[in-house]
């Protein structure tokens, strides 16, 4: 992925609505940690106060939700391709780890994804190349208040995307079940990794895979890996 954080100029420091000058809190959260530091860095020059979050799985003793919680942001930033289901899943489940404003910069293209990190909650979703100037304009808005000007148009994605989830290709919204461990567990599954090796990379005993794998056949409503290796498959052909 690559954003975009050079700007043409300086742009003036807005104010909020009630003539405050602005300078809004933010958590950034991206599993690419020299990106989350370029934009960090970049906002900072803004006078935009950005704490880095740990990204979910990296810190069992640190979830997202009590990071967020003592950061108390005005915006939080997500910066993640979520191009596959399992990667859609993760964003929607970050995302609902806290009910304020999440931007989220994607190099998914515009269509029926961004619709669905809409229906999760997002309050903007841009592509990763959105200039800074424009990230900060977006910051400052939802900062105060304000409603993302791309919301219609994310709107009626939304709703396209959640028809979609109504017929035989709405599968995502299983994957959306399934827990970060869960996920995990499926992503290896679907790479071939078997649960021996699954167990090892995770440093987990093979009956606590097992019991992960069942429950992710549960919340997919399958019998079988096979089975929900082949819906994960299935379900990156719906845009």
């Amino acid at each position: 992925m690559t954003v975009m954080t050079s700007s043409s100029g300086h742009v003036p420091e807005p104010s909020t609505g009630s003539g405050v000058r602005a300078h809004p809190k933010v958590a950034l959260a991206s599993d690419l940690s020299l990106i989350a530091e370029a934009v960090r860095a970049a906002l900072a020059s803004r006078q935009i106060d950005v704490t880095l979050l740990t990204w979910p799985g990296r810190s069992r003793d640190d979830p997202v939700h009590r990071q967020l919680a003592r950061v108390q942001p005005d915006v939080a930033l997500l910066i993640y391709d979520a191009d596959t289901p399992i990667r859609m899943a993760r964003s929607a489940m970050l995302i609902r780890e806290w009910d304020g404003p999440w931007v989220v910069l994607t190099g998914v293209p515009r269509g029926g994804r961004w619709g669905a990190l809409r229906a999760a909650g997002a309050a903007s979703v841009r592509p990763n190349l959105t200039s800074l100037d424009e990230i900060y304009e977006l910051i400052v808005l939802l900062a105060d208040g304000q409603v993302a000007p791309c919301a219609d148009e994310l709107d009626e994605l939304a709703v396209a995307w959640r028809t979609s989830q109504e017929g035989p290709a709405g599968m995502q919204e299983r994957l959306n079940r399934l827990t970060a461990r869960e996920l995990q567990v499926l992503d290896l599954l679907t790479s071939g990794v078997p649960v021996r090796s699954i167990a090892a990379q995770l440093e987990l005993s093979e009956s606590t895979v097992r019991s992960q794998v069942r429950a992710v056949l549960h919340k997919l409503d399958v019998r079988s890996q096979l089975a929900a290796v082949a819906l994960v498959r299935a379900t990156e052909q719906v845009d």
